[in-house]
């Protein structure tokens, strides 16, 4: 593959930091050996570094030795660093490959946000693209979801890059055999009791390929441009606020198709409620209508989530009941918190029995009464207070930084999916306003 091709597959997933600093998981199968070839020789005529992250997944014996051969290989390359990143803990009995995808993407992501790298490069091609099209067909999906894989995607604050969306395979196997180059064959690439295994198969064998490529352009299309339009009115009615709840303008709102309106509220949901995939569409469809008619008061939940009419305004908060995420922590650790949040405990935090769990009307009690906090008429909505993570030692608030509460604990916000990731972008930005960006 001429570098100029390459720069035509990853010039529009920019921009990038001049001079470009990437990070690229590399299995040292042949999509990923490839990209990582290709993304080592562009940065370095850029005068820019490129991080070459392996994953030991800890699942066969020769996983670990695999992984440190990958790195040996990029870091002897000019502008090139090489790391291993393992998998630790207990491995699940069912589901393996959902969970182990999940681990790698949170020991990738999780590394590059450390080291503040923006952008992560992965090596999915246009063959894995027709293979997630074909098991999402089986599973029903709907047509955001025939989309498949963005060639742009947020991750907890980490860009995914997928430059070789466009390139098959094989084309790429003929690239790496040119230049003498040879890959390593996970064996569970051709287990059959693996769900995309048999899709692989039976793509391969139908000649569907092409057909299913197509079928995802078409529908990526169609989603870029909802993305675009979603952003348009989240820009004209929205204000996402560093407590993590969203408020929408009314006039701005109800002036939008109900179409829109839907994708949308899907998008908030996803974000304010910290999820993955988005609600069935029907109960958004919902949703939708009961707030653009509601006068006042709680609407309804959905997804984790609170809608109600408060001032004229409509607000969309955090479910305080459906958290469950309540990491015992101690001074100076760290962590995502309920996929909303990036917190850090103050290592002058007092030590012994913390956690962090959200405010709750317990902690707004003792807020009131051991801080001095006035409730009434407070800006943020009591949906949103109780949301919000609190550090506590038993029973015990000692600190909630979005009120001013104590101290020990940092809050920075973590919303995401505000507009999906086709190059097209709005997120938080402090204090709470919103920006669009587009690729290129």
């Amino acid at each position: 593959m001429p570098a100029t091709d390459f720069n035509a597959l990853i010039g529009p997933l920019g921009p990038f930091e001049r001079p470009p600093v990437i990070a690229a998981a590399v299995s040292g199968g042949s999509d990923s050996l490839a990209l990582g070839l290709l993304l080592a020789e562009w940065v370095a005529a850029r005068g820019g570094r490129l991080q070459v992250l392996s994953v030991d997944h800890g699942l066969r014996p020769e996983a670990g030795a695999e992984a440190e051969s990958v790195a040996r290989r990029f870091a002897g390359l000019q502008h090139c660093a090489a790391e291993v990143l393992t998998w630790t803990g207990p491995k699940p009995a069912t589901g393996l490959q959902r969970a182990a995808r999940a681990a790698r993407y949170d020991l990738l992501t999780s590394w590059c946000r450390v080291r503040g790298i923006l952008h992560l490069a992965l090596g999915h091609t246009a063959d894995d693209q027709a293979e997630t099209v074909a098991m999402r067909r089986a599973h029903g999906s709907t047509e955001l979801g025939l989309a498949a894989m963005p060639a742009i995607q947020q991750l907890e604050g980490v860009r995914l890059l997928r430059p070789l969306l466009g390139c098959r395979r094989e084309a790429l196997r003929a690239f790496l055999r040119e230049r003498g180059e040879t890959w390593l064959e996970d064996p569970s690439n051709e287990a059959p009791r693996f769900e995309r295994v048999r899709q692989r198969r039976a793509v391969a064998e139908s000649g569907a390929v092409p057909v299913l490529i197509d079928e995802a352009e078409r529908f990526g299309r169609a989603r870029d441009a909802e993305d675009r339009a979603v952003a348009r009115l989240l820009i004209a009615a929205a204000t996402l606020h560093p407590e993590a709840f969203v408020t929408l303008e009314r006039a701005a709102w109800q002036a939008a198709e109900d179409g829109l309106r839907r994708a949308a509220l899907r998008r908030l949901l996803m974000a304010v409620g910290g999820r993955a995939y988005p609600p069935a569409p029907a109960a958004v469809e919902a949703l939708t209508e009961r707030a653009t008619l509601a006068r006042s008061g709680i609407v309804g939940t959905l997804a984790g989530c609170v809608l109600a009419i408060r001032q004229g305004r409509i607000e969309l908060c955090r479910e305080a009941g459906d958290i469950r995420d309540r990491p015992k922590v101690a001074p100076g650790w760290s962590g995502l918190w309920d996929h909303r949040f990036l917190l850090s405990v103050a290592d002058g935090a007092p030590s012994g029995d913390l956690d962090i769990r959200p405010l709750g009307a317990e902690g707004q009690r003792q807020a009131a009464r051991n801080f001095g906090l006035s409730l009434k008429r407070h800006p943020v909505p009591a949906p949103a207070r109780a949301a919000l993570p609190a550090l506590w030692q038993g029973e015990q608030v000692l600190a909630q930084p979005h009120l001013g509460l104590g101290s020990g604990l940092a809050a920075r916000p973590n919303l995401r999916h505000p507009a999906t990731t086709c190059g097209f972008t709005v997120a938080v930005r402090p204090p709470h306003t919103m920006y669009s960006s587009f690729p290129g």
